[in-house]
């Protein structure tokens, strides 16, 4: 009887599964700051953890860490208050010549490349001025997307906001999760709990302290070089680093359109790029390797699948998620199988991940 139902818990599984994922898909604009939170506090949970178990308790510890984020913020505004305003101003008020510099330049190369591009002269200037209009569009739709940038820092303010009921509830929201499921299937969830877990701690610190990383050594260089807004430009390079490989190309382009505008020399732009080719080798040559690569062991054919999916899917939050939700899949997969290949008889080895303990 029971080898004879097993076909339909598969089925019954698959269909709750895809009608979970098509109700995500429908409201997870409205879950996104809940997502962000869950991120947060599992980012977070590992040190709350590790003096709860010497003694303290977590809603001392969760309340004591919020207070001290706070006044850390706070200092930290306090100081860069001036440089925030300045940089502020600098771009309210330069923004128009900006654009304005950057369709002169545009139209005088769009001149020299029509002279040397092997076309016939009107071919080469409407593939040019098609090109041209195409970026130009771009450029002036940038303020608009800027403001659809907007729930984001509303997101700011719920995320810590929601995060911190995730810190003070997790542990008994796992446990009882748990308790809740019938006992032959404790083992297999604590398994899949596991491997997720090894999956995704890493990783997810990991791009945290990539940001940061990447947002004060793109500071500090531009702010040597004395580039206007390296402020504002270090952070889009730390923010954009939350997707792979994105961060030091917005950098880079950013910043080196901004110094070739102030000094009007095609070797600034130059040095300002050589900088971000630099930090990204030093991640990819220092950071990578400790924190982030170990904990993500996925073919590049799916690392870009994962981004495209997200990216065309969900946007920018889903180029965020990308990859932990790739490894949460990855994770899914490998446990139900080794579940499947042991109820079966069959030999499919011991899983990688199987005797980490569950705490």
């Amino acid at each position: 009887m029971t080898e004879e139902r097993r076909p339909f818990h598969f089925l019954t599984a698959f269909i709750v599964t895809g009608a979970g994922l098509y109700a995500f898909y429908r409201v997870h604009e409205a879950l996104t700051p809940f997502l962000l939170a869950a991120a947060f506090a599992y980012v977070l949970n590992p040190l709350v953890s590790y003096f709860e178990a010497r003694g303290l308790r977590r809603s001392h510890l969760v309340v004591a860490g919020y207070a001290g984020a706070l006044a850390l913020g706070l200092m930290a505004y306090a100081g860069l208050k001036s440089l925030i305003i300045t940089e502020a101003e600098l771009i309210q008020t330069r923004a128009p010549s900006y654009l304005a510099q950057m369709q002169k330049t545009a139209y005088a190369q769009q001149a020299r490349l029509t002279k040397k591009l092997p076309l016939p002269p009107k071919i080469s200037e409407q593939a040019l001025e098609s090109a041209l209009g195409g970026a130009m569009g771009a450029l002036q739709d940038l303020p608009a997307r800027f403001l659809g940038l907007l729930p984001f820092l509303a997101h700011a303010l719920l995320v810590p906001f929601i995060g911190f009921f995730f810190l003070l509830d997790a542990p008994d929201g796992v446990t009882a999760g748990i308790q809740i499921l019938p006992s032959r299937y404790v083992e297999q969830a604590i398994h899949l709990l596991s491997e997720i877990d090894a999956a995704l701690g890493n990783y997810l610190r990991g791009i945290l302290i990539v940001a940061a990383a990447i947002a004060i050594a793109s500071f500090l260089g531009l702010f040597a070089m004395g580039v206007d807004n390296a402020f504002v430009i270090a952070l889009l390079s730390g923010a954009s680093s939350f997707v792979p490989y994105l961060g030091a190309i917005v950098g880079a382009l950013v910043g080196g359109g901004m110094a070739f505008y102030q000094f009007g020399t095609l070797s600034a732009a130059l040095k300002v790029v050589a900088l971000f080719v630099g930090i990204r080798l030093a991640d990819e040559i220092f950071l990578q390797p400790v924190i982030a690569r170990h904990s993500v062991h996925l073919h590049p054919t799916v690392f870009l699948l994962a981004l495209v999916l997200g990216g065309e899917m969900f946007g920018f939050i889903g180029l965020v998620f990308a990859i932990p939700a790739a490894c949460i899949l990855k994770a899914l997969i490998r446990v139900t199988w080794s579940w499947y290949s042991s109820e079966r008889g069959l030999d499919a080895g011991a899983a990688a991940g199987a005797g980490i303990p569950f705490t």
